[in-house]
């Protein structure tokens, strides 16, 4: 995909189908496509490795904490560990809600790594995005990465100047994460103060007319495969639309009961 305009678009779409899929099968299938564009990227497998490892753990403690603490009825228990209980319906959608904010984080990071800085504000700006909005959105993604970087480098010094972290008591080391912070937050408000600096000092206008240096071009693949997503999320919609008719009484069609027991069962 070399538009941006393709990843923006997709990135929509799968927020789309995130929020209308209500299975953890169906969620799953979205994830996994979602991961493929994080995993093609040029970030080396030791991050790759890790934000594998983080969305499991987003999953796992997400599904677990709703099984634990599920509260609306009829509930069925599935584990019992001594006065603790995990409810089925609490880890269903505890399982729910984590596949729909990872498969969103797997497409939105590979939105922000994968294109340069220029041709995503490039994007931006040939799909509709006023200017000013644009701008900042592109400066922010761009000091995402720098945040990352200052907080890795913080967090090195400070382990070869003193024990490791996790020889501390619990509350000794919360107090340290968030003392760790601390110059992150100052490095990056320095960053955005000499930016904005060099703007007002080259007489920046975001009013003013400027034209794009490399215009974008999207190939006749991307428009299909466009096409072919934008078509299945319009027809998935609609599907949903019918289900939703059926569930309150309002339409119900006999021909369909396939599809109604599809959707029930899948999506």
């Amino acid at each position: 995909m070399d538009d941006p305009r393709t990843r923006l678009i997709l990135l929509l779409l799968i927020g789309l189908w995130a929020v209308i899929l209500d299975r953890p099968a169906s969620l799953g299938i979205l994830c996994a496509v979602s991961a493929m564009p994080f995993l093609m990227l040029p970030i080396g497998w030791t991050w790759r490795r890790r934000g594998l490892l983080a969305a499991v753990g987003v999953v796992w403690t997400t599904a677990l904490s709703q099984g634990l603490f599920y509260g609306d009825l009829p509930r069925v228990p599935l584990i019992g560990l001594g006065p603790l209980t995990i409810y089925q319906e609490g880890l269903t959608y505890g399982l729910v809600q984590s596949l729909r904010m990872v498969s969103v984080s797997f497409a939105g990071v590979a939105v922000a790594i994968a294109p340069p800085p220029d041709r995503l504000f490039a994007a931006l700006m040939r799909l509709g995005v006023p200017y000013s909005i644009a701008f900042l959105s592109v400066t922010a993604l761009r000091f995402v990465p720098q945040a990352g970087h200052d907080l890795l480098m913080v967090r090195r010094a400070r382990r070869r100047r003193g024990r490791p972290v996790g020889a501390r008591a619990p509350w000794a080391w919360l107090i340290l994460e968030i003392a760790m912070l601390r110059p992150v937050v100052a490095r990056s408000l320095r960053r955005a103060h000499r930016m904005a600096e060099s703007l007002d000092t080259r007489g920046f206008d975001p009013m003013a007319p400027r034209a794009i240096r490399r215009p974008l071009r999207m190939r006749v693949a991307e428009v299909w495969f466009l096409g072919f997503c934008t078509m299945a999320t319009g027809l998935l919609c609609t599907v949903e639309v019918f289900y939703w008719l059926y569930l309150n009484e309002v339409l119900y069609l006999p021909w369909w009961r396939p599809l109604y027991g599809f959707v029930r069962t899948w999506l």
